[in-house]
Formats: structure tokens, C-alpha cells, sequence
């Protein structure tokens, strides 16, 4: 499978690295000299010095034998233009099946991706912003307790826990800290250090262990309460920042029973916001000067959301709120290190924009019917829900029967609105939604078992 990607900023350059990892065969344009030499000497691709929106340029690909071309520059039109030259570059039909995805941000381009025809070339468009805003919004309807996988087709939610020295967890083998829960659920992944590990039921959960639950919401709450963090409802909460994630965020989060306030530096952009919102108490304010807490009593907030376009500042924001009483934190941030380091520090949960681009383009270009797909720890490992097709390699077959690879797990099935985690004798049928959580290297394999016949 051949993918021509037009631009390597950083979301170009990390979609490209997810793919190699898969050994897809992998074409970059770049129009910067200096970038173009840096990606050659550290991705396993061909890249191409041109400029991106030039005919001449796509002749020369030869996109005719191509399969996905992305356009992931930092401009929207360049993206939009790419896609169309693109599209129009083979009049005799030679290139039918290649799909055309543009990476934008203007929130009416965005707004295309859901018209179900192509727009102005592009066969799929996808929004960092948009994708953010609405991995944030999932986080808040769940009490912002830790990050949350969200799965469209199932009624299980994964969340993440940072095991510390109090946790009831701390030392515990998982066949043991099952029975105490005695309850409907697993710990399907453990981020240890630098490893990432598939855990059996002998593994032993360690202070500093990054763990991934996977369980329906009344248990996922139990489990939180026992660890210390009780759920609570968000009845008011700080956004800081007017970037296209904060705008995005707005349509979502307005409309929720929240008592809404909204930090901005800029006086322009805070007056057209509150004219935009009425019901959000719109502040003219920089979030680096303390006493903007107490003045406008921002710290009695339940929850602070920083998407300001300086991840350092989001980082300390939200740090600085839950010191001095904000309840929960949640902060944008791109650098893997940085959430890593953010969450450990007591962010509760953390929002790419990257991540949260690579995944939606990730599910698009996938084989088998994915409904949801989420990459963890800087693309090491993935959560994928599938949806079982009478035609799909698994069907009909039990779990134990799929020769699943190791460093792989289903992690739960859902059937008719009801949730199992299920054992090596649990029958996959025809309808079911599937969530598998298992390492990189594994995608290949789990894509081919979960494939139509």
C-alpha cells in the first residue's frame, strides 16, 4: 500500500512515522530544503524537494499506483489545492482509487467532512482542532478524572490511572486486585518506564506503572472512588485561551448544564466571543498574572481546560489552578514527553491535537469495518473497535480459535448494548463491537483476523 503525503510539519512528519512502522511504503513532499534533509535521515521513505501545489510536481509522483495521498500542511488552501491538482491530475480515470484526505482548520472547511462527498477534491477532511475539542469534550462529560478512550459503538470506556505509593493497586498481581474489585473489568495495558506491556494476570502493578482500565462507566466509577478520585459532576469550568480549539470546544461545551467562563489575552477576540456566547462570562485577561485568579474568583472553578497554542503555558496553567484549589486540570499538549511529564506532575488529562489527527486518519485508511481508533505512548501501542461483518474473518469463531498475537488482548465485547470481558470460549458474532488493545507491531496481524473473507 503506497501513501504520498504532502508536507512534514509535525503532524505530516508523525503520520508518516506511524505508517512506516506498519511497512507501508511511504512518499513525503517537501518544499523546505533543510526539512527535506532531516526527514531523510530519519524516516525509511523517499522524500521529494518540490513545491506541493504544482501539476508538474504530481505528474512526476506518478500518483496512478498511490492509494491514499494526505495533504497535511499547516495551510488550508495549500491542503484543499493539493487535493484538487491531485484529483484532477489523471483525466483518463487511472487513479480511481486513490482517496484524498486534507488536514484543515478554518471550522467551514472542517464542517465538510460531514456532507459524506468529496469537497473541492478531498474524499475525507480531518480538523486538529476539531478532533482535540472533541476528545476534550468526552473528557469533561466523564468528570475529567484521567484521559478517556471513548468507543462510538460500545458502552466501555477506557481511562488511564498513574499508579502512586497510595494506590490500593501498588504491588498487587492483577488476578489479585480483580478479586478485591470483584467487578467487570481489566487492566489492559501498563506503560512501565520506557516498556509497554500486555499484562497476564501474574503481572505485578508497580509505583510510577501508567495502567489502562477498561470497564462500563457505574464500574469505571467505582474503581476511581477506590483509588481516591471520586467522580464528581462539573457544574463550572475555565477555558483559557481563543485558538481554534477553544472555539471548537465552545460549540460543545455551551451547550452543556456548565456555568462556562472563558479566559482571553486577546480584547477582540474576548468581545466577539461573548457576543458569540451570551451565557459564557467572557474575561479580558493573561493567565500569567496570578491575581486574575482571586480577582475574578477563577480558582472556586471545579475545572480548568488551558488550550492557549503555548503547551508550556497550558502545562503551568493548569498546574498553578490546582494548586491553589481548581479540582481538575486539563491541558493541550503535542511533545509525547510533555504529557507524559504533565500527568505524572497532576494534570488529570491531556489533549493532543497531533495524536488526535494521526488517529482519525489512522482509522480512515485502515482495513476492517473500525469504528474507533486511539494511539497510546507515542504510537506504541493502539485501542481499535471494530464492528463484526457476517463476512469478517471472526466471526463465528471463538477467541481462542483466532490465533491472536501475542501482545495483543480483546479487551471487551459489546453485544446488544451489554458489555463482557471476555475468556478464550466467548463466540465472536455478527454485529459485535470488538476492542482490541495490542502493540504496533501487531496491527498487521489483528487487521487480517478482523478483515471480511
Amino acid at each position: 500500500m503506497k501513501f504520498v503525503i504532502a508536507g512534514a510539519g509535525a503532524v505530516g512528519y508523525d503520520i508518516a512515522r506511524h505508517l512506516i512502522k506498519e511497512g507501508k511504503d511511504v512518499v513525503i513532499i517537501e518544499r523546505d530544503p533543510i526539512r527535506a534533509k532531516f526527514l531523510e535521515s530519519n524516516l525509511d521513505c523517499i522524500v521529494i524537494n518540490k513545491e506541493i501545489n504544482r501539476s508538474q510536481t504530481m505528474q512526476e509522483l506518478d500518483l496512478a499506483d498511490g492509494d491514499y495521498f494526505i495533504a497535511a500542511t499547516n495551510k488550508d488552501e495549500t491542503n484543499l489545492i493539493a487535493c484538487s491538482i491531485a484529483a484532477s491530475s489523471s483525466p483518463d480515470g487511472s487513479m480511481l482509487k486513490l482517496r484524498k484526505i486534507a488536514r484543515v482548520s478554518n471550522l467551514d472547511y472542517s464542517h465538510a467532512e460531514f456532507q459524506g462527498s468529496p469537497f473541492l477534491g478531498a474524499d475525507y477532511i480531518i480538523s486538529p482542532e476539531m478532533a482535540a475539542a472533541n476528545h476534550i469534550t468526552e473528557i469533561v462529560k466523564q468528570g475529567a478524572l484521567s484521559d478517556v478512550l471513548a468507543f462510538e459503538g460500545s458502552n466501555i470506556t477506557v481511562r488511564n490511572e498513574i499508579i502512586d505509593r497510595n494506590s490500593s493497586f501498588r504491588n498487587k498481581n492483577l488476578i489479585k486486585i480483580r478479586k478485591e474489585i470483584n467487578k467487570s473489568f481489566l487492566i489492559a495495558l501498563i506503560r512501565r518506564g520506557e516498556s509497554v506491556l500486555i499484562p497476564s494476570g501474574n503481572t505485578v502493578v508497580r509505583e510510577g506503572d501508567e495502567i489502562y482500565i477498561v470497564a462500563d462507566e457505574k464500574t469505571m466509577d467505582y474503581i476511581f472512588a477506590r483509588t481516591g478520585k471520586k467522580m464528581k459532576k462539573i457544574e463550572t469550568a475555565l477555558i483559557v485561551g481563543t485558538t481554534k480549539i477553544a472555539k471548537n470546544l465552545l460549540r460543545t461545551v455551551s451547550m452543556m448544564p456548565i456555568n462556562l467562563k472563558l479566559l482571553s489575552e486577546d480584547y477582540e477576540e474576548a468581545k466577539e466571543i461573548s457576543r458569540r456566547y451570551p451565557n459564557v462570562l467572557v474575561i479580558n485577561g493573561d493567565v500569567r498574572n496570578e491575581s486574575i485568579f482571586e480577582e475574578e474568583r477563577l480558582n472556586e472553578v471545579d475545572l480548568i481546560i488551558t488550550v492557549t497554542e503555548n503547551q508550556e503555558l497550558n502545562v503551568l496553567s493548569a498546574l498553578y489552578a490546582k494548586s491553589i484549589g481548581v479540582e481538575r486540570a486539563v491541558a493541550s499538549v503535542s511533545k509525547e514527553s510533555y504529557i507524559s511529564i504533565a500527568q505524572k506532575l497532576g494534570v488529570d488529562a491531556t489533549v493532543s491535537p497531533k495524536r488526535s489527527t494521526v488517529d482519525a486518519i489512522l482509522k480512515y485508511i485502515r482495513r476492517g469495518k473500525i469504528i474507533t481508533l486511539h494511539t497510546l505512548f507515542d504510537g506504541e501501542a493502539e485501542a481499535v473497535e471494530l464492528l463484526v461483518s457476517p463476512e469478517c474473518n471472526a466471526c463465528g469463531k471463538k477467541i481462542k480459535e483466532l490465533d491472536m498475537p501475542e501482545n495483543s488482548i480483546i479487551a471487551s465485547i459489546s453485544r446488544n448494548k451489554e458489555m463482557f470481558i471476555p475468556n478464550g470460549d466467548f463466540e465472536i458474532r455478527s454485529g459485535d463491537s470488538v476492542i482490541v488493545i495490542m502493540k504496533k507491531h501487531n496491527v498487521p496481524k489483528v487487521e487480517v483476523i478482523f478483515s471480511d473473507l
